[in-house]
């Protein structure tokens, strides 16, 4: 009886657009959903570009990498983790040589109010290449 009972809350809950945080609109490289809003935010050099955007809640927030080494946009929380995007160019992590995809991009939509912090797992905290995505109603 339990399990009916949690499938069946899973169903209802999803059916009704029930949403505990952002969720990925694809992996590496997959373009955002067709027709929706999109804020991109550039991965350069040691920066986020703008850094800590505010959008509505539904909203699309694209990183691409546009730098000359590889970053990632990585949650403070565990909401979510890009992997490493390569630089533009290149298809090795010249950190751990794991092959990525060249000018890697990654998606998130974001569906819930609230701040989510972020942060680059290369340059986070040695050139404070960090950021907030600022979610409102």
């Amino acid at each position: 009886m339990r399990i009916r009972v949690g499938i069946a809350s899973a169903i209802i809950a999803a059916a009704c657009g029930g949403s505990s945080g952002p969720t990925s609109s694809g992996s590496t490289n997959n373009p955002p959903p067709s027709g929706a809003t999109v804020e991109t935010v550039s991965m350069t050099d040691f920066a986020f570009t703008p850094a800590s955007p505010t959008i509505k809640a539904g909203t699309v927030v694209k990183w691409v990498n546009n730098g000359k080494t590889a970053h990632t946009a990585t949650s403070d929380g565990s909401a979510f983790d890009s992997g490493t995007l390569a630089a533009p160019g290149t298809t090795m992590d010249p950190y751990g040589g794991t092959t990525t995809t060249p000018g890697g991009s990654f998606s998130m939509t974001f569906a819930t109010p609230g701040t989510y912090a972020y942060h680059c797992t290369f340059h986070g905290t040695l050139n404070n290449m960090k950021g907030t995505i600022t979610v409102t109603q």
